[in-house]
């Protein structure tokens, strides 16, 4: 016999409960690999991968291909949040649709096919089943989300080193791996899921054990994601988590030792750029900040023409549309993916941007009820979720949602696993099967 959690009445889990034992459990070595294919399938790691066209079709295919999964999840297993997420997935696929075709003149086709960057919404359905079924130790699951962490920059690495100047593409239909511009030269856009995720369990495991070999790795891949990865945003927001995380995590004379060196560091900063800081951050920002301003007023402007587009939004075209936003808003340098939350409220409305940032709520106190002070990666999972809301000022939520739907699905598990090692057996059996965790 094994403990799950379980005993679900009027929507809140009562107790343990005792059920029948499982099947025997695959073997270790079987499960990890199965972790390291899959997760960065779920992680979406290939999702825009057009460099390697198998992993690309593969990973676009992902939410079909673990439909039954999802509909398991949905019909057998007890998960919270449930009701949010399938409200959320409704409106997703089938409310904006709906609202493109009569704003925008959208075929069903078109209108269907804008749907398919929120699919992986469902991963936190799809994922917490094969969680479920898989049956992994919490060792085996750090281990593999350690593994695909520093294989990031193994790889990454690896790739500037030997691949020639000329392979860079400056357009990004050919490339979205290996890319150039005049800005910032040469760049590899590696998918830093796991890179990242790998950044902050560092830094919380420097902060819950002070190993102090922990920095220097972490030094590292800061480094590296300067000199190769270069993207802005996603850099500022990885020191921005880290520094939140130090100082909160900091006691006695360890946190005012940072916060002092935090105020220092913004003080020299000020004094430095004050003078011509607005010029010298248009300068650093290149182009794109133009761009990105002019699209946020394009934007607004077209939702204010109507109380009913702000609500429900106007919803999108894809690029095989007849008609493309440029078209439609008299401008080719409209960018709907890098005016963040304004971009949602554009194609989804108030209502589908306050049930996009209750998901992540939702990620957010899943992953700190999860969250203990032994466990490094728990809270890193948190700091992903922080890391996602930070960039979401500049990136679309929507352009990699399956990060965080599986930073959901994993934080579940983890915090239901602890809770079964340490359950005791009650009296009554459940009435079906729900999220429970194996060998603890």
């Amino acid at each position: 016999m094994i403990v799950e959690l379980g005993a679900r009445q009027r929507g809140r889990i009562l107790s343990p409960v005792r059920v029948a034992a499982p099947r025997r459990a695959l073997p270790g070595s079987l499960t990890v690999m199965i972790l390291l294919a899959v997760l960065p399938l779920f992680g979406q790691s290939f999702h825009y991968l057009v460099d390697v066209p198998p992993l690309y079709a593969l990973s676009k295919s992902w939410p079909v291909l673990t439909i039954p999964l999802a509909v398991y999840a949905l019909a057998q297993i007890e998960l919270p949040f449930k009701s949010l997420c399938i409200a959320l997935l409704a409106y997703l696929v089938a409310i904006t649709p709906a609202v493109s075709m009569v704003q925008l003149g959208n075929g069903l086709t078109d209108a269907m096919a804008t749907t398919v960057k929120v699919w992986p919404f469902a991963y936190y359905f799809s994922l917490a089943a094969l969680l479920t079924m898989l049956r992994p130790t919490l060792p085996q699951v750090r281990g593999a989300l350690i593994a695909l962490g520093a294989g990031t920059f193994v790889i990454m690495l690896a790739l500037w080193l030997v691949i020639p100047p000329e392979a860079y593409a400056t357009d990004p239909l050919k490339s979205k791996l290996l890319m150039y511009d005049v800005e910032r030269g040469p760049r590899i856009f590696m998918p830093m899921f796991f890179g990242v995720l790998f950044l902050f369990y560092l830094s919380r495991r420097f902060c819950a054990y002070r190993e102090w070999w922990t920095i220097p790795l972490l030094l590292v891949g800061l480094l590296l994601m300067v000199l190769i990865y270069k993207q802005r945003t996603a850099l500022g927001s990885v020191v921005l988590v880290v520094g939140f995380a130090m100082i909160t995590s900091a006691r006695g004379w360890w946190r005012i030792l940072a916060v002092g060196m935090a105020l220092l560091a913004t003080v020299v900063l000020a004094a430095v750029y004050s003078a011509d800081l607005a010029n010298r951050a248009e300068q650093m920002l290149g182009a794109s900040l133009s761009i990105r301003q002019n699209s946020i007023v394009l934007a607004l402007d077209y939702l204010e023409v109507t109380p009913l587009r702000w609500l429900l939004g106007v919803g999108a075209v894809t690029r095989f549309s007849n008609v493309t936003l440029a078209d439609i808003l008299g401008n080719n340098q409209f960018y709907l993916a890098d005016i963040g939350w304004i971009g949602i409220v554009f194609e989804y409305g108030v209502i589908g941007a306050v049930l996009i940032a209750a998901f992540y709520v939702a990620a957010l106190r899943s992953a700190r009820k999860a969250a203990t002070g032994d466990d490094p990666m728990t809270q890193a999972l948190g700091d992903y979720v922080l890391f996602a809301l930070a960039t979401s000022t500049i990136y679309s939520v929507v352009f990699t949602p399956g990060e965080v739907a599986s930073v959901m699905a994993l934080a579940l598990y983890w915090r239901n696993a602890r809770r079964q090692a340490g359950a005791q057996r009650p009296l009554h059996p459940p009435k079906r099967p729900v999220f429970g965790m194996g060998r603890p």
